[in-house]
């Protein structure tokens, strides 16, 4: 009988050490109850990782089928980088099946955020594509903060069991989910972008609701899929964001790191207030035109530190474009994988600076602006 991997779903073998699935004859032939692969014991226990085989096209196969298959939708969306994981795929099963919409890393977020907050922000962007979920909850992993609320809707809407499929882009926490739902650490959790590989079935303890855990979707134009494995984990935050207030005057300009950066081109009546939410490894700086140009044209990785000294000739070679943006008090720009700008007083004219790959999101504010 063929073995899987309890920690990412993928067919054991033994037979070749580097490719995926690797585990030692002897213990794949134990009376184990779980096995883990090579790659899943080395990210568990060491933190590191190995490649896989598998691309992004044959992760999007897994999740079509899981979801062929299961009755409700479980969505995972990241509140700290939500255009970042509001992938098009993952809206077209949600707009043809029943669906309980999962809002993570809710401990994340700077400043006090009630839930109910959240839930009528995220109901509103689901409303713009067409969404009309069965319930939303707002979670926390880090803490468990909501996640009996979400095995509470499940059983609400389907007392006598269902099969869910659980989807979401990479890193938004699917699988610390599901560990936190069946009350052990089984599936490999890792920051890292493609832990799990194949379809996961999981059942909760003493119901008859099974999971399916799936891969992470990897979504287009995020900044985080630009800058290598180091960055990115830098880039993904892991404790509170970071927030810092600027009060800007013409062609005064912001870095974010030396990922994307914005000149003030305009000014009405009164300067613009702006705060700049990202994960607190990205340096934000304050700087005038000159400077702008020279940061941009050379490597300055001593100040604004991400890319860093791997990365930044490659991110520096892609096409860049300039973009005119003009953002009205109350309103955000939001750049997928990095972080967000919101305006606590506009109106803001900018010149944006950025790879030509980057999509930036303007929505109304998550976080209201207090004057």
């Amino acid at each position: 009988m063929k073995k899987n991997c309890v920690g990412c779903g993928i067919g054991l073998q033994a037979e070749y050490p580097n490719r995926d699935g690797y585990l030692q004859a002897d213990v794949l032939n134990s009376k184990r109850e779980h096995h883990y692969c090579q790659r899943c014991f080395k990210i568990k226990n060491y933190g590191k990782n190995i490649a896989s085989e598998l691309s992004s096209e044959d992760y999007r196969k897994e999740v079509a089928i899981a979801s062929d298959s299961a009755e409700l939708a479980l969505a995972v969306f990241d509140i700290i980088d939500f255009e970042g994981s509001f992938d098009d795929e993952i809206l077209d099963i949600l707009r043809e099946k029943e669906s309980i919409i999962i809002i993570n890393k809710l401990d994340l977020i700077p400043d006090d955020k009630h839930p109910s907050e959240v839930a009528n922000w995220v109901k509103g962007r689901l409303a713009e594509e067409g969404i009309a979920p069965l319930d939303i909850a707002i979670v926390s992993t880090k803490n468990s903060y909501g996640i009996n609320g979400i095995y509470k809707k499940i059983n609400h809407f389907f007392p006598k069991g269902v099969e869910a499929v659980v989807l979401g882009v990479t890193n938004v926490g699917k699988s610390s989910i599901i560990n936190r739902l069946i009350g052990a650490k089984t599936i490999t959790v890792s920051k890292y972008p493609g832990t799990t590989l194949k379809i996961n079935k999981q059942t909760i303890p003493q119901t008859n609701i099974t999971l399916l855990d799936t891969p992470g979707l990897i979504p287009h134009a995020r900044v985080s899929d630009l800058v290598c494995e180091e960055c990115t984990l830098k880039i993904i935050p892991s404790g509170e964001i970071s927030r810092k207030t600027f009060k800007l005057d013409k062609d005064r300009v912001i870095f974010l790191g030396d990922l994307i950066s914005f000149r003030v081109v305009k000014i009405e009546e009164a300067k613009p207030i702006i705060s700049i939410y990202a994960s607190q490894n990205v340096n934000f700086l304050e700087t005038n035109v000159e400077k702008q140009k020279e940061y941009l044209e050379n490597k300055r990785v001593d100040i604004l530190g991400i890319p860093c000294d791997k990365c930044i000739d490659k991110y520096k070679s892609q096409k860049f474009k300039k973009e005119l943006i003009t953002l009205e008090t109350g309103e955000e720009l939001a750049f997928k994988g990095l972080g967000w700008i919101t305006v606590k007083r506009g109106p803001l004219h900018v010149e944006v600076t950025m790879p030509e790959v980057i999509e930036c999101i303007i929505r109304k504010a998550f976080i209201v602006p207090k004057r």
